[in-house]
């Protein structure tokens, strides 16, 4: 990779778009940064639960954020340009709330928390970047809660997966038994499976025994 073609990527992730190219490349050569490869065959970059010690950027490629509840599991696929849950370097816990595995081949940027601290908390473009992010996540989830609360068993649903969803992208896999989903939305299993197959005739899921497949949510 070329320090012109490295500059563009990396500029193209939230966080560091604004950061000149002097900057960047400074704080690559001495060693403020890393690129790292990641192979699906390598397994897990994080795992839920797991200490947060460095900025995880997505460079390129993509990755799946597997998040798991009681008797279900959500997995939603990320594209580059991305960070990997940086709350998580500033949460109490200061632990990962998602399992996140390579689905192709791509490339990492890696700082670790001294540097971010210390080096790119120096810069006023990445403060800026990093509170507009914290920002418009809070704000979202503030306009979530002002929702009003479903009524019938289809909204009560799609209200389920929005508030376990980790990102806006689609497709997302929920492995879930009729039960447990009748359990989590108090609703009978005749009424959920009803509300399921009409949510499969508009084109928002696919069903499959165990397994949603969800296209969009409107």
């Amino acid at each position: 990779m070329t320090r012109n073609d490295f500059y563009i990527q990396a500029t193209s992730i939230p966080l560091l778009q604004g950061i000149s190219a002097e900057d960047l490349l400074q704080m690559q050569e001495r060693g403020a940064i890393r690129i790292i490869s990641m192979e699906p065959e390598e397994g897990n970059i994080v795992v839920e639960g797991q200490y947060c010690k460095t900025l995880i950027l997505l460079m390129d490629g993509t990755v799946a954020c597997t998040t798991k509840g009681d008797g279900w599991t959500l997995t939603e696929e990320i594209h580059a340009p991305e960070v990997i849950e940086e709350e998580a370097l500033w949460s109490l816990s200061q632990s990962y709330k998602h399992t996140y595995t390579p689905t192709s081949n791509g490339r990492l940027i890696i700082v670790d928390r001294n540097h971010v601290m210390h080096t790119l908390m120096h810069h006023d473009i990445f403060r800026i970047n990093l509170l507009t992010r914290m920002s418009t996540r809070l704000e979202r989830n503030e306009f979530s809660a002002r929702d009003s609360a479903p009524h019938d068993t289809a909204q009560k649903i799609l209200h389920f997966i929005h508030t376990i969803s980790h990102t806006d992208t689609f497709p997302k896999s929920l492995y879930i038994k009729m039960t447990t989903m009748a359990s989590i939305v108090d609703e009978t299993r005749l009424n959920v499976s009803r509300a399921l197959r009409e949510l499969q005739q508009q084109g928002i899921m696919t069903l499959s025994r165990g397994h949603i497949t969800i296209h969009n949510i409107i």
